[in-house]
């Protein structure tokens, strides 16, 4: 039976990731499309009894990721990954926070910085969460060669690290009473993030080409989403003063970046992200009780018509209302199906209204059913 990347073409994959960071339109837009395999088998291993065991297991772990790429479809621009993952805030945990698992599905830190006025960010190369990360990699680089990419893990760092150290209302404050200590504190951030960035490249490189993360694009460099979730609580004058430094310089010293940008609230601060040069584009994500992504048409077109990349999900059923009115260059919408029929009859229906014999300058009114 044919291994998860063997089901799919990867190499024109590739090429059209290599497109959409062109802002290129390769004969149709790109779409990610998802759904549960007809054949899809129960799982055949035990699950841990304990959430710490499900979450720090990794022999469970390596077996939930075959699992769950051999019982997935991956049609268009999709393609089987699986990201080495102890939640949200491992960058935080790495600098010594201590971690707490929630449910099956994310975790947080304690805040442990009392005062930013003596402290020095130190990223601790024994410390136990960063020793799990690195053997979870491990792990998995060996069972993923065929089967899945290795993702480059979810890094929430420089503000969001600081912020889940210090508690968010403290940091908000400390930004008034402390600025040049938060400005300090920023720059080792963003030194530490290149330094466990550089060694998940080094890692995941050696049985792959190319890096994904939990924004499911591909680069053949070096890639990974950024964000700093904690801007929304805060001005965008404040979020240049402080945090945009951090997110101008990662975008230069990765190879591709998306911007994680989260509901309305942050919206403030998309024209500031939208000037740095470096970043290729933005994941828009309008948040729980916002409506669905037709209702924000405006801002995904804002994003687009100032030549950057743009990332977003929707429900099956407005994939083609969005693509009717959007620009398609570097335009990347992804989607699931609840089955294989569902999903292929939409990519059949995308191919034949978006297709290079069908295609109309994208974003000019609407196409015929």
């Amino acid at each position: 039976m044919p291994s998860p990347l063997e089901r799919i073409d990867f190499e024109a994959v590739k090429q059209r990731f290599d497109a959409f960071w062109r802002r290129e339109v390769p004969g149709r837009p790109l779409v990610a499309i998802t759904a549960p395999r007809p054949d899809a088998r129960a799982p055949d291993f035990e699950t841990p009894e304990t959430l710490r065991e499900r979450w720090t297991d990794i022999e469970y772990q390596c077996n939930v990721a075959r699992h769950r790429v051999e019982n997935t479809l991956y049609l268009g621009e999709a393609f089987p990954m699986f990201l080495p993952n102890i939640g949200p805030d491992s960058f935080a945990a790495f600098l010594g926070a201590e971690l707490r698992f929630v449910d099956d599905s994310t975790s947080w830190v304690e805040p442990f910085v009392d005062d930013l006025t003596g402290y020095e960010p130190a990223f601790d190369r024994d410390n136990r969460w960063w020793r799990h990360m690195c053997d979870l990699i491990e792990a998995l680089c060996e069972v993923a060669p065929g089967r899945f990419l290795v993702g480059i893990p979810d890094m929430h760092g420089g503000g969001d690290a600081l912020s889940a150290i210090r508690h968010p209302d403290r940091l908000a404050l400390d930004l008034y009473d402390v600025p040049g200590h938060v400005r300090r504190i920023m720059l080792r951030l963003t030194a530490i993030y290149k330094e466990v960035f550089d060694e998940y490249w080094c890692r995941t490189s050696r049985v792959q080409e190319g890096s994904t993360t939990w924004l499911r694009a591909y680069s053949r460099g070096r890639y990974t989403a950024l964000q700093n979730d904690f801007s929304g609580l805060i001005s965008p004058e404040m979020f240049a003063g402080f945090f945009l430094p951090d997110i101008r310089e990662l975008a230069e010293y990765l190879d591709n970046s998306l911007y994680h940008l989260d509901g309305p609230i942050a919206l403030g601060n998309l024209p500031l992200l939208l000037e740095i040069e470096a970043l290729d584009g933005i994941q828009w994500v309008p948040g729980a009780g916002s409506g669905p992504m037709l209702e924000w048409t405006h801002v995904c077109r804002t994003v687009l018509e100032t030549g950057k990349c743009l990332f977003i999900g929707c429900r099956p059923e407005h994939l083609l209302p969005l693509l009717r009115q959007l620009p398609h260059e570097g335009l990347l919408v992804s989607t699931g199906c609840g089955n294989e029929k569902e999903a292929r009859s939409l990519l059949r229906r995308v191919e034949a209204e978006f297709g290079p014999a069908r295609r109309t300058p994208p974003g000019h009114g609407p196409h015929p059913e």
